[in-house]
């Protein structure tokens, strides 16, 4: 009776706090390096992101410099939820000059929830592909819920 008290708790338990696509949805904000970012999580895929003095809204963000400098480039996010510690993309897309449409992945990490309304964000500059989330790396930053879509 005992074990399978246990049993039934544990799986609740587990159900309850296991994070899906749609927890990520809405403004996430946090300080990174002493200023303030943030993070919008669509529901189509699209993210906007304010972070460092970067400003991209991924429904129509116009490239600032480089040789793709003026065009309309669309950046999406992508997640697999398979796993406790979520990986996440970013994937941005423009037309180039023979306006064949370019994807380009440009920025990976992990996403690891505290509770509904916190987590934690990796960034993996060094593409190393980690597993889990070293809380003290300089290139993490703690996300608080701000606002549900």
């Amino acid at each position: 009776m005992k074990k399978s008290l246990l049993i039934f708790f544990l799986s609740f338990f587990g159900l309850l706090f296991s994070q899906t696509e749609k927890d990520l949805y809405g403004k996430w904000g946090g300080i990174d390096a002493g200023s303030y970012g943030s993070f919008t999580f669509f529901d189509d895929g699209y993210v906007k992101v304010q972070l460092n003095g970067l400003d991209i809204d991924g429904r129509h963000h116009v490239i600032p410099d480089g040789p793709n400098k003026g065009k309309v480039a669309h950046v999406k996010y992508t997640t697999d939820f398979s796993k406790k510690i979520i990986k996440f993309s970013l994937v941005a897309s423009y037309n180039d000059f023979n306006n064949k449409l370019e994807e380009s992945k440009f920025l990976s990490g992990l996403i690891k929830f505290i509770n509904e309304n916190e987590f934690l964000l990796f960034f993996d500059f060094e593409n190393e592909n980690p597993e889990d989330i070293d809380s003290t790396s300089p290139n993490v930053i703690k996300l608080h819920k701000e606002k549900s879509l």
